[in-house]
Parts: structure tokens; C-alpha cells; sequence
């Protein structure tokens, strides 16, 4: 199973907003059974690198720049609406899941 996180600056409302559209799109995918996308702590996030595959981001983290090391996708069109199939699709490509 990939897993998926995504974090916001504030806390988890908006990282788990984003969280619950990406999980609804895989189960319409039929992809829920190869990948899942949990809502992290932006505090925690370096130590949950190393459990998950790839990172969606939703928010630039001020006084700091993220070097990950798994794939990063912007994932602001989540939020936005705006190109959110071509994220999703650029998330099923990344992890290999078609």
C-alpha cells in the first residue's frame, strides 16, 4: 500500500479537507485498495517522510525549506478546484498505480 501525506501550516483542518478528496477520488478510481492519503502534523512531517511515499504539499512552511526525500505535488488545485484531475492523475502516475 503507497501512503500519501499531505500537511498545512495551521494544523490538520486543511491537510485533512485535502486528505478526504484524494482518498474519494482513489476509492472512484478503484485505486483505494493500492494507496491511501493520511493528514500529518506539518510539525511531524520529517519524521513522516520516511513511512510514506510521496508528499502533497497544500502550504509553503515559513523559515523553512523542505527537502524531501520522496516525491513532492503541489496541491493546491485540491483546494482551489482548479486542475484537481490533473493533480490527481500526476499522483496516480508518480506512485505507479496505473
Amino acid at each position: 500500500m503507497k501512503r500519501i501525506i499531505v500537511a498545512c501550516g495551521g494544523g490538520i483542518a486543511t491537510s485533512a479537507t485535502v486528505a478526504t478528496k484524494i482518498n474519494s477520488r482513489l476509492k472512484d478510481a478503484r485505486l483505494a485498495n493500492m494507496a491511501k492519503c493520511d493528514a500529518v502534523d506539518i510539525k511531524s512531517l520529517d519524521r513522516e517522510f520516511s513511512g510514506s511515499d510521496l508528499y502533497v504539499s497544500i502550504t509553503p512552511v515559513r523559515g523553512k525549506v523542505i527537502e524531501a526525500p520522496i516525491p513532492v505535488i503541489n496541491g493546491m488545485p485540491f483546494l482551489t478546484g482548479v486542475g484537481a484531475d490533473a493533480c490527481f492523475d500526476k499522483i496516480v502516475e508518480t506512485l505507479g498505480l496505473k
